[in-house]
């Protein structure tokens, strides 16, 4: 992610009078690729022309109950110009939507002035308007990483393709000193570096 302002982006951003506008660029990743903008006139940048598109970007919205944060985005559908991709892509739940701010006195730049990754996780349609609801890709509430680290055990299954003992012994109690004995330390799936008891999540 984006987070530091370019050096025309600083500039313009300070004066008190300017021309020039902080676009709103949007990349849906539907069943095509398609690049709106948030602005009166198309916009070229990044070797792409970004279509002038009526939309509205709502505020990212979290509350106190624990639910994770998400973003609204409202884009016209009185033309249906996005229709066909919308169910192309199955109705666009699981979409990758990437938000870019770019700043059209710096249009020469690859590099946004802020960028952002969203994922699509709910789609409503009507008449007018197609509405998405942006959130993070996994939850906040999940456990990350997805393992347990334990010190002085080993998960492998005995034997198995991880584990690659092929030894005459034929129990293992998963322990380091075990799997010394068994010659097989090597492929010790514990981490005995931790240097505390217990388990590390």
């Amino acid at each position: 992610m984006g987070l530091l302002l370019s050096s025309i982006g600083k500039k313009e951003k300070n004066k008190l009078s300017t021309d020039s506008q902080f676009a709103i660029l949007l990349k849906i990743n539907l069943a095509e690729e398609v690049n709106l903008c948030y602005s009166n006139q198309d916009i070229y940048w990044d070797g792409k022309n970004w279509v002038a598109f009526p939309m509205k970007i709502g505020d990212n919205t979290e509350d106190n109950t624990g639910s994770d944060p998400n973003l609204t985005l409202q884009v016209d559908n009185v033309s249906r110009a996005l229709q066909g991709a919308i169910q192309n892509g199955g109705g666009g739940v699981g979409t990758k939507v990437q938000l870019y701010v770019v700043n059209t006195k710096n249009l020469a730049s690859a590099t946004a002035e802020f960028d952002d990754e969203y994922v699509v996780i709910n789609t409503k349609e009507n008449y007018q308007y197609i509405n998405f609801t942006l959130g993070n890709e996994y939850s906040a509430r999940t456990r990350r990483p997805l393992d347990r680290y334990f010190k002085d055990f080993c998960p492998f299954k005995y034997k198995g393709i991880r584990c690659g003992y092929c030894g005459d012994k034929a129990t293992c109690n998963k322990t380091l000193l075990d799997c010394r004995e068994h010659g097989n330390s090597a492929r010790f799936g514990g981490f005995p570096g931790i240097d505390q008891k217990g388990i590390y999540m």
